[in-house]
């Protein structure tokens, strides 16, 4: 008996590592605090020696320091850090058997994190950028990556009774409109692209979001040879559901954090861009619709079959002690602690992204050549100076960030 009792106190302490190992580390949350008061390179700092762990968290600690260096203007070290996690997120099999099956019958933590597929497309988004800010901009390997992020999705059906697998879950083209936008850009700008491309990749940024055919107009106008590229605001955060966390919610909703404020250009004081709605997603729209999701009903099947083994457990258990049958007694004591295992191993993921914004601006201004101080702002918010040698050409990329 004392010997089953230490192995259901054993099982139960393992229960409460499964759930504590989920838990952001703290030098992740003192970055991510640098990361929210503007202090980038001390984020990056801290986020930095965790970029070479090959672990589960790889690739999200990339994506975490690539998003802090490329704030801080760390331009090449951004580069790089992207680079890594956009490697592992498109390397197959990088979650194999042993890792799928600890997944499913231990905690989903143990998988390489890939993240959600908004998560996923956004981090195509920076790969991309980054080929374009670089000076000349790489546009055939910005092309590749805005390209990756139009990968398909999976429409969940309301009604799944009757339906194959494959009717279940029907592949789809992404609405990432940004994605169609970084491509039209790359064969716009690129003197040896094929401009009838850039034209459809145009309309099909418009087709998903209407409100980006202002922007497509501005990138046409040849006198517009500075593109500021604007992340605002903080994107969704990920938190438990379900009564052993076995599941996930992203929030805010688009109606809980309010409308998406619009942008203006600034070149040394002045206001140069008209009051047009220049933002070209709403990652917290994305974050709320099932087909950005990674959707796993293992969790919630493992929640139901550790609270049915509990109950089972607690029966068995009980009938044994009434009729002083030991065996019985502690046979169900052992499915109960097996029930409670599965049910504490049904615990979601809870590993996001924190450092995405909210919003992406695309803000396509004039400027005279020479060097300028260029600005922009969104509602009260305005970012810091930035001086820079113009050009006359269209080629100039720059990047804020702010809340």
């Amino acid at each position: 008996m004392q010997k089953s009792i230490g192995t259901v106190l054993a099982i139960a302490l393992l229960s409460l590592a499964l759930g504590a190992c989920q838990q952001t580390p703290k030098v992740v949350q003192k970055a991510v605090v640098d990361y929210y008061t503007g202090n980038y390179v001390g984020a990056a700092a801290l986020l930095k020696p965790l970029t070479d762990k090959k672990d589960e968290g790889y690739v999200l600690n990339n994506c975490r320091y690539g998003s802090a260096a490329l704030a801080a203007g760390n331009l090449a070290e951004a580069h790089a850090a992207f680079m890594r996690a956009y490697d592992v997120i498109n390397t197959v099999g990088t979650n194999d058997s042993g890792r799928t099956f600890g997944a499913a019958m231990v905690w989903e933590g143990v998988k390489v994190w890939k993240g959600e597929p908004f998560e996923r497309a956004m981090a195509h988004y920076y790969v991309g950028l980054t080929f374009l800010i670089q000076d000349p901009p790489d546009y055939e390997n910005a092309r590749a990556a805005f390209r990756n992020s139009l990968f398909k999705l999976h429409e969940y059906a309301e009604s799944k009774k009757g339906k194959s697998e494959a009717e279940q879950y029907p592949e789809i083209d992404t609405n990432f409109a940004l994605g169609y936008l970084g491509l039209g850009l790359c064969y716009l700008r690129d003197p040896l692209a094929d401009k009838a491309l850039a034209e459809a990749n145009f309309k099909l940024a418009v087709q998903h979001q209407p409100g980006l055919s202002s922007i497509v107009q501005a990138l046409h106008d040849p006198r517009n040879n500075i593109l500021a590229f604007v992340d605002y605001g903080q994107g969704p955060r990920r938190a438990p559901k379900g009564w052993y966390n076995e599941r996930s919610a992203f929030g805010p909703t688009p109606q809980e954090a309010g409308p998406i404020q619009g942008v203006a250009g600034y070149v040394n004081g002045k206001q140069v861009t008209p009051p047009l709605r220049f933002d070209t997603l709403d990652t917290l729209a994305l974050a709320q619709e099932q087909k950005w999701q990674d959707i796993d009903t293992i969790r919630e099947t493992k929640a139901v079959i550790g609270t049915g083994a509990m109950a089972a457990g607690a029966g068995v258990a009980a009938y044994g002690a009434e009729r002083h049958d030991t065996g019985t007694a502690l046979a169900g004591l052992g499915i109960m602690a097996a029930g409670a295992l599965i049910s504490a191993s049904s615990q979601a993921d809870l590993r996001y992204w924190e450092m995405l914004p909210r919003t992406v601006y695309l803000v396509p201004m004039h400027a005279d050549p020479g060097e300028q101080t260029i600005q922009v702002l969104v509602g009260p918010a305005t970012s810091a100076p930035f001086k820079v040698p113009v050009k006359p050409t269209g080629d100039m990329v720059l990047y804020f960030r702010m809340y």
